[in-house]
């Protein structure tokens, strides 16, 4: 054989190996229900979107057959406008009220739990936790859009994103010292490089991208902040909370806060915060003292909630340190997920928040306040 031929060969089987891979990932794409023909990476036709005022998060709305539904966080759809006799609850908080285990998400199994608890179907619950969300893109929720689909409730438990904004330099009353940094924000020039372009529509490409790429570690800074987190910050967090609940409150729609559960192991802290990429600036406190601030932030969300006279629900009381509930310091195991649903729809049942299945038929019956 000559080396015309060898080289034909190999061409030919690097070509056909490489064209089984390509069709096989896209297969695999398939049957977990994503799209044979359409690539994640396919930068040229799908740029990053910006979000007005949120600058980043996910489409709140989406369009089928004429008909605009409200999209959850993970795309379950409800109709804008209210069914009537249906009593619709809305989830907001961070990557903690996102949190997606094994399909299961808190908001999901609270509906669930509801319907089969209450003995009816017209309850909805919406979720619009999104990573890294804190009070400004909640306040921002709120006011543009959750107001005008007339919830019966609002659940609102965020603690650490607000306070890592404590820990990015030079802090500001609208956190933009902490969203200001590429990581939030769309980073076009770095996606169009040379070979994301010319192999964009490759789905073996981006598979391989995305493994070289993932999940890089970078160095944990820390010092001494004291016991209290920055009186600043702590003065901002409050107004925050206060001014949601009051723009709620003024719109007629009760909300029930709660805390946010810590599981306080430093090693579940560091192997979590090690692949940050915005460690560069951070600096993170001693981690006694983390977990002191973390304590203290949700401390003011109970007294938000006593000065407000809204609902109050401490998960942190019921999850904290348990092992099995997390998988990193705050976000939840599939068991976590359950147990915090459980908590919600213990709450929500004690309190009559959701009249009983009787009264349904002449409208929901709602506590003024927690008391």
């Amino acid at each position: 054989m000559t080396w015309k031929r060898h080289i034909i060969l190999i061409l030919s089987t690097t070509s056909l190996t490489l064209l089984a891979l390509e069709i096989g990932l896209r297969g695999y794409d398939a049957f977990q229900g994503r799209s044979f023909w359409k690539t994640s990476g396919n930068i040229l036709t799908e740029p990053i979107k910006l979000y007005p005022f949120r600058t980043f998060g996910f489409d709140l709305y989406k369009t089928v057959d004429g008909q605009t539904y409200i999209s959850s966080r993970h795309k379950e759809l409800y109709p804008v406008k209210k069914p009537s006799n249906t009593f619709r609850i809305v989830c907001i908080g961070g990557s903690t009220t996102e949190n997606l285990i094994e399909g299961m998400h808190y908001p999901k199994a609270l509906e669930s739990r509801l319907k089969e608890r209450l003995g009816h179907d017209n309850i909805e619950v919406i979720n619009l936790g999104n990573s890294a969300y804190a009070t400004p893109h909640f306040i921002i929720l709120l006011a543009l859009d959750v107001i005008s689909w007339k919830p019966d409730l609002v659940i609102l438990s965020e603690n650490v994103n607000d306070l890592a904004a404590t820990y990015f330099p030079n802090f500001t009353y609208d956190y933009s010292n902490k969203f200001s940094n590429p990581f939030f924000l769309p980073d076009y020039a770095s996606r169009f490089t040379i070979p994301n372009v010319l192999f964009q529509h490759s789905r073996l490409y981006w598979f391989i991208h995305h493994r070289l790429h993932k999940n890089p570690t970078y160095n944990i800074q820390r010092k001494s902040y004291g016991g209290v987190p920055n009186s600043v910050s702590i003065t901002v967090f409050r107004r925050n909370l206060q001014s949601f609940v009051t723009l709620a409150q003024a719109n007629g729609i009760p909300v029930l806060l709660a805390s946010q559960p810590l599981q306080p192991s430093e090693e579940y802290f560091v192997n979590h915060m090690a692949y940050k990429p915005y460690n560069d600036i951070v600096v993170y406190p001693l981690h006694n003292e983390f977990v002191s601030h973390h304590k203290h932030y949700n401390t003011i969300i109970e007294e938000v909630a006593a000065e407000t006279k809204t609902f109050y629900l401490d998960n942190d009381a019921i999850l904290r340190g348990d092992t099995d509930y997390f998988v990193d310091p705050v976000h939840y195991s599939r068991k976590g997920i359950e147990q915090l649903a459980e908590n919600y729809a213990n709450y929500i049942i004690d309190h009559n928040i959701i009249a009983s299945q009787q009264r349904k038929s002449v409208g929901p019956s709602l506590k003024s306040n927690a008391n």
